[in-house]
């Protein structure tokens, strides 16, 4: 257990039964924010496939965090390319509720998906790709040892603008 925000966090594995909180949190960011560049929401039957096909069939991993017994944030590895020379590396991604922002949920999910995927010897690289400007994900990211190794200019575009997106790598 970590304690973030006077509230008791607990990060695990997640289930099925977390993946309606889970697409409630995405839900938020593809709706009202760049930081993800999907633009249409994902519906119950694409979260329940891809979950089991990456997760619970595939070598992926999603973890949550509840706060007082609530799901409060989710952390997950991906795929980071389709081809499979690529299949060592994984691309990772974090949301944390709007109103759960700022209390350390983010750091507790990073650190328990990063201790898992060091004692999985299946990947060598972790990704982190970052619509920019965010400078709080350019800071939590370099914190958590990822180096900035290159930014696509004007690659998205989302809500009537282009944007960067910048490319973080951290060894395994």
């Amino acid at each position: 257990m970590v304690e973030a925000a006077r509230a008791t966090v607990v990060v695990r594995d997640a289930t099925a039964e977390d993946l309606p909180a889970v697409a409630a949190i995405y839900t938020h960011y593809v709706l009202r924010t760049t930081m993800t560049f999907n633009t249409q929401v994902r519906t119950p039957r694409e979260w329940v496939q891809r979950f089991e096909d990456d997760v619970v069939g595939g070598p992926y991993h999603l973890k949550v965090a509840e706060r007082d017994g609530a799901v409060a944030g989710y952390v997950e590895s991906l795929r980071f390319r389709p081809k499979p020379a690529y299949d060592r590396s994984v691309e990772l991604s974090v949301y944390v509720a709007p109103d759960a922002t700022g209390g350390g949920l983010g750091s507790a999910l990073y650190g328990a998906m990063l201790t898992t995927l060091e004692a999985d010897d299946r990947f060598h690289r972790a990704y982190a790709i970052i619509a920019l400007p965010n400078d709080t994900s350019v800071v939590f990211h370099e914190r958590w040892g990822f180096v900035h190794r290159g930014t696509l200019s004007e690659a998205g575009h989302k809500f009537g603008r282009y944007l960067d997106v910048a490319y973080y790598e951290r060894a395994l």
